[in-house]
C-alpha cells in the first residue's frame, strides 16, 4: 500500500512539473521518453535470450498494466466530466446522468464493499447464505447489468438484419456472390439445409454436394484464407500505426498549446 501510494505521489509530481515546462520541451521530453520505453520491447526479443533487459521484463509488463489502469481511470474521469457539465447546465440530458451517477456509485459501492464489507460494516454470513453487500451485487450485476446487455445486444439484431438487407441486394456480381454464400451458410446452421441434401452419401464424389460439406469447405478454403491475409494487413497497419507513435512521427499526442 505504501509502494502504491507513492507512485501515484510521485506521478502526481511528475505531471505537474511537466506542466511547468513550456510547451516545445513537453514535447520533446515526451517524445524522448516515448521512444527509450518503446526500444525496450525490440532489444528484448531481439537480442539472444537471458541478456541484461531479461530481469526488467515482468517489472516492464506491470508497468503496462498500470499505465493501462490509468487509461481506463481517465475515461471514468471524461464520463465524471461530461455527465457532471450535463447536470450543471440543466442539459434535455440531465436524467441519464443522473441514472448514470447514481449506476456508477451504486455498483462501486457494492463490488467494493463485497470484498471488504465483511470486516467493517457486517457479519461474516454463514454457510449458504449471502451477505448484504454480496446481495447487493448479485442483484445489480446478474440482475440488472446483464440483462440490460443482452437487451442491447438483441435490439442490434435488427440494425444488423437491416443492414444485411441492403447489402445483399444482387445488384453486382460481388453483392450476389455475398448473397449466395451468406444463404448456404445461414441454411447451414439450421436443421433445413442439411436435411436437404440428407438422401447424398457420406462417401465418394457425390458427398460433396451434400450441404454441410459445401459450407465447411467455403469456411476452410475460402473464409479462413481471406480472414488471415485481413488481419495480416491489420497487424501490419498496427506495426506501422506503432512505429510512428514510437518515432514522434504521429504528432497529434504530442501537441500543445
Amino acid at each position: 500500500m505504501i509502494f502504491v501510494i507513492g507512485a501515484l505521489t510521485a506521478g502526481i509530481i511528475v505531471l505537474i512539473l511537466l506542466q511547468t515546462l513550456a510547451p516545445v520541451y513537453r514535447r520533446r521530453l515526451t517524445a524522448l521518453v516515448t521512444f527509450i520505453v518503446g526500444l525496450y520491447w525490440p532489444l528484448e526479443f531481439f537480442y539472444p535470450e537471458h541478456n541484461f533487459l531479461t530481469p526488467w521484463r515482468d517489472s516492464v509488463a506491470e508497468l503496462g498494466r498500470i499505465l493501462v489502469a490509468f487509461t481506463f481511470g481517465l475515461g471514468g474521469v471524461n464520463l465524471f466530466l461530461i455527465h457532471g457539465r450535463h447536470i450543471i447546465r440543466r442539459t434535455p440530458n440531465l436524467l441519464f446522468s443522473i441514472v448514470f451517477f447514481l449506476g456508477f456509485f451504486a455498483m462501486a459501492t457494492a463490488g467494493m464493499m463485497k470484498d471488504f464489507g465483511q470486516n467493517w460494516l457486517e457479519a461474516r454470513p454463514g454457510p449458504g447464505q449471502q451477505g448484504f453487500w454480496e446481495a447487493s451485487f448479485n442483484i445489480l450485476f446478474k440482475g440488472a447489468l446483464l440483462p440490460l446487455a443482452s437487451t442491447v445486444f438483441s435490439l442490434l439484431a435488427f440494425f444488423i438484419a437491416s443492414a444485411a438487407f441492403r447489402a445483399f441486394r444482387a445488384r453486382t456480381l460481388e453483392a450476389g456472390l455475398l448473397m449466395a454464400t451468406s444463404f448456404l451458410v445461414m441454411m447451414a446452421n439450421v436443421p433445413a439445409g442439411p436435411w436437404l441434401t440428407s438422401f447424398l452419401p457420406d462417401e465418394g464424389i457425390l458427398r460433396w454436394g451434400r450441404w454441410e460439406n459445401i459450407v465447411h469447405w467455403l469456411m476452410t478454403q475460402i473464409n479462413t484464407p481471406a480472414m488471415r491475409a485481413i488481419l495480416f494487413g491489420v497487424w501490419v497497419g498496427t506495426i506501422g500505426a506503432a512505429l510512428r507513435i514510437w518515432l514522434s512521427l504521429e504528432r497529434a499526442f504530442v501537441s500543445g498549446p
